[in-house]
Formats: structure tokens, sequence, C-alpha cells
């Protein structure tokens, strides 16, 4: 049923169109961000398969910000600068929370690393909302969704078939790209094994993130 109601979608789109758009959503999930960072981070700490976990919580994450753009509080939030700057600050104070126990984990686990570069497991919960949060902890995307549709969209023909192609097309690309980042964190781990530089993965990252934190915090729209 699901797939007859996507091919039905694509009989209303140009497939040029969907081309192109599938050619802008890869450039832009692949350009680095808080979600490639962290699965990057977890598939170096946890292995590609448990950090599977946080990847599905990371694009479970960008749905509900197409489903809700999609409803409308895109246009909330490019409308009401008061929500936007509430919703931007708790998007950035999530993001320097990450950073900083990222950070002192390097500190204070350091000495619980074996040769392999193990870390102690997060429980599957708590990965899962880290990846979840982290996916809707940006009010940009709300408005970037809401923005980009309807540049795909053909206004005579049905908008729900087409917002479905969009969206899956969207999860598609989006899970299949955070993947190959989880990949790449794997591979580190394979070839920098040492306790010593698992600490400054785990500082480098924990910084890169307290940054992206604080620029969003002191973005503009």
């Amino acid at each position: 049923m699901i797939t007859l109601c996507l091919l039905n979608g694509l009989l209303f789109m140009d497939i040029a169109v969907w081309i192109t758009y599938i050619g802008v959503i890869a450039a832009l999930i692949a350009f680095p961000g808080p979600s490639s960072l962290l699965i990057t981070l977890h598939g170096y700490q946890y292995g590609l398969r448990r950090s599977n976990v946080t990847i599905a919580a990371n694009t479970l994450g960008s749905f509900l910000l197409m489903f809700l753009s999609v409803l409308g509080l895109g246009l909330i939030l490019s409308s009401s600068e008061f929500v936007f700057q509430i919703a931007k600050y708790i998007g950035a104070v999530f993001l320097i929370y990450i950073g900083v126990k990222t950070w002192r984990q390097s500190a204070s686990s350091a000495s619980l690393f074996d040769i392999k570069g193990d870390v102690p497991l997060e429980s599957a919960a708590a990965m899962f909302s880290k990846g979840f949060l982290t996916g809707v902890s940006n009010p940009k995307d709300l408005i970037f969704f809401a923005a980009l549709f309807p540049a795909f969209l053909n206004q005579e023909a049905p908008l729900i078939l087409q917002f479905a192609v969009l969206v899956t097309t969207w999860l598609v690309v989006d899970y299949s790209i955070k993947l190959l980042y989880a990949v790449s964190g794997r591979a580190l781990r394979e070839k920098f094994s040492q306790a010593s530089f698992a600490e400054k993965f785990n500082k480098i990252t924990g910084g890169l993130f307290v940054c992206i934190g604080l620029a969003l915090a002191g973005a503009n729209r």
C-alpha cells in the first residue's frame, strides 16, 4: 500500500525534479553538523551495530521536523520571533550539554579505555534519546523543510502524495549518509586504538558540540 502510494506520487512529479531533489538533500545531509558528529562519535565508541540506534533515532527526529513543517509549524517559527528564539536556545543548550559531557568523559574515564579504545557502554535508551534530541534541536530545520518542499512540488497535482515521496526520499538518503558517518567512526576506532587518541577524539568532538551550540545560540534567522 505504501509502495503504491509512493509510486503514484512519483507519477505526479517530474523525474528530473526528483533527481535534483536527491542531489540537493544529499549535499545538505552530508555537510557536517551536530547529527553527523554525534553519529561519528557513537560509531567510534560503540561500533556500527550499536550506533544504528542513534541513526534511527536521529532519522526519526528529522521525520518529526518534516511532519511539523508540513503541518505549518515552520511558518509559525518563521513569523514569530519569540517562538523561534525559545526553540533556538533550547537546542543550543542541549548541544552544549552533549559537548561538555563528551569533553568530561575524556578526562574522567580515560583510565577505563582498554587497548581497543573501548568506553563504558551507554544504554540503548540513552543513545536513542541523544540521537532523537539532536535531530530535533535545531529550529532552523523546521524553516528549512518548510522552505525546501514547495520548490519541488507540482502545485497542480495532489500534494499529499508528493509530500510522501519527498519525505520518504529524505529519510532513505538521510539514513544512508548517516550510516556512512558511523562507518567512518568505526574505521577511526580500528585505525587509532590507543587510549590517548580516544581521549583527544572526545575532546575534539566535545569542543565542536559546544561551538555548534554557541553558534546556534548567537545565530540570526
